[in-house]
């Protein structure tokens, strides 16, 4: 797992979430009847399935089974291990009981891993030890153990290097986070009542988006079993491409332009929290791609609900105040920035009038673990600092009806460098726009976007830098 990973294998992996997202869109044959009367964030319909139902249909057909994810995740710790011992030969796979037992005196220690292989390959492979055991039956946190467990197996027995802090924290910790959400993804897309191509083809996506319960539905028979028609959660999808229009410096003559696809997408609703008995009941995920010729701008952004309750502030408005566990990526010309948080979010909505709305919220989160390239790093033998931190969130969108929506959002974070050089970093995104709606399912939009960041360093000079840009899109509800 120390593999170096290159600019193309980055919009591979990005490119693959966004397809991902869309193909949910896409599966569902009837996406079901359109409610008008409850605007949402960005002025869209919501979707619901007819057959609605507040269970998941997952767990239907078979007990609980508690011992088979843990041979499992033994299994793709040994599997893995295996391919980079023999096959690549990888140096830090040339494990030994000598080795295995200096990772238990030695402790942990911060690794130098690139950034993408601590930021994204890990939290992934963390994501496969929890949906082992998801796919087995277990609930949410029953699966959440064998993340941890199989991070840990690998972190002790399965290198020569000292075990890492970083990588306990990132793989089972975000692991659990894309691990539920891509687990519950797979469930939309999941309908064992079809057959022939249309059976195919949601089994290989559904396997796609979650591997280990592809592999658990091969082996138990599921994957071309007769089967009840899916009756999934509700949910609502939202698509846009346009061009993003970065300038470079202060000179409007400067700039450069990128090709821009995002996905939204929203699972469950917001405000019906007698229907959240879960972790995760409602979540969402927005994946962006923002692609030139020698240069990618990307974004992974989620957040699930653990636990919230209904608040009363004013007259006539819709309280929300919960927990979350969210993470964040981003990735520009001014920063790469991730951030695995525990997330209290305030949500405020007030109808002003017949026609407008206006929807508020405000987040305050622990950061467990954050990462950000700074340009000092490499002096120390790293390409980014690590370390735990804190950020705000804070937005208000105005919805027009049969017009559309004003917006604007603002998040800061703050890492206390652990790992790096040492210091701290802050790190800011604003996205202010307007979106005006064409139809019942399309917009068109501007966004007015702004990177910043600020390094204050103990042992090195102080850096600031900023970038503006302009995204023009058109937006579809799929």
């Amino acid at each position: 797992m120390r593999a170096k990973l290159n600019s193309y294998n980055q919009k591979i992996i990005l490119l693959l979430l966004i397809m991902i997202i869309f193909v949910v869109g896409f599966s569902d044959r009837s996406l079901g009847q359109i409610n008008n009367n409850d605007q949402l964030p960005s002025g869209l319909s919501k979707y619901s399935h007819p057959d609605y139902s507040d269970t998941l249909i997952e767990n239907s057909k078979s007990d609980k089974n508690y011992w088979l994810p843990a041979v499992e995740v033994v299994g793709l710790n040994m599997s893995l291990w295996a391919y980079h011992r023999y096959l690549s030969s990888e140096g830090w796979s040339n494990i030994s009981m000598e080795s295995i037992k200096n990772n238990f005196n030695s402790g942990f220690e911060w690794d130098v891993d690139g950034y993408l292989m601590n930021q994204f390959w890990h939290p992934y492979h963390g994501s496969n030890y929890y949906n082992i055991a998801r796919s087995n039956g277990l609930s949410f946190w029953e699966s959440a153990p064998y993340a941890l467990g199989g991070s840990l197996m690998w972190e002790y027995f399965m290198e020569n290097e000292p075990p890492s802090y970083n990588d306990i924290v990132n793989t089972p910790i975000t692991g659990i986070i894309l691990g539920e959400i891509s687990y519950r993804i797979s469930d939309l897309i999941i309908d064992e009542s079809t057959t022939g191509s249309e059976r195919v083809f949601r089994e290989f996506f559904s396997t796609l988006v979650d591997p280990m319960r592809g592999f658990n539905r091969i082996i138990s028979g599921d994957m071309w079993k007769a089967g009840a028609a899916n009756q999934p959660e509700e949910y609502h999808l939202i698509v846009s491409s346009g061009i993003h229009n970065l300038f470079l410096t202060s000179k409007l003559n400067n700039s450069k332009s990128y090709i821009s696809v995002r996905a939204d997408l929203n699972y469950g609703d917001l405000f019906d929290i007698d229907s959240h008995i879960k972790p995760f009941d409602y979540f969402t995920l927005h994946v962006e791609l923002n692609i030139a010729s020698d240069d990618n701008i990307a974004g992974i952004m989620a957040s699930g609900v653990i636990w919230d309750g209904k608040l009363k502030l004013f007259e006539n408005s819709k309280n929300i105040i919960g927990i979350y566990k969210e993470v964040d990526i981003h990735i520009n010309t001014i920063y790469k920035l991730s951030a695995t948080s525990l997330t209290a979010q305030l949500v405020n909505t007030v109808p002003l009038s017949g026609s407008l709305t206006l929807q508020n919220y405000l987040g305050l989160s622990a950061i467990l673990m954050g990462a950000t390239n700074s340009q000092y790093a490499s002096e120390i033998g790293k390409d980014y600092n690590i370390g735990p931190g804190a950020s705000g969130k804070i937005g208000a969108h105005l919805l027009v009806k049969n017009f559309g929506e004003l917006y604007f959002n603002y998040k800061r974070y703050w890492i206390h460098t652990l790992s790096g050089a040492d210091g701290e970093e802050f790190v800011g995104l604003l996205n202010i726009g307007i979106n005006y709606q064409l139809s019942e399912y399309n917009s068109i939009g501007l966004d007015l976007l702004l990177y910043e960041r600020y390094g204050d360093y103990k042992s090195y000079d102080n850096t600031r830098s900023t970038n503006i840009a302009l995204r023009g899109y058109f937006r579809q509800v799929i």
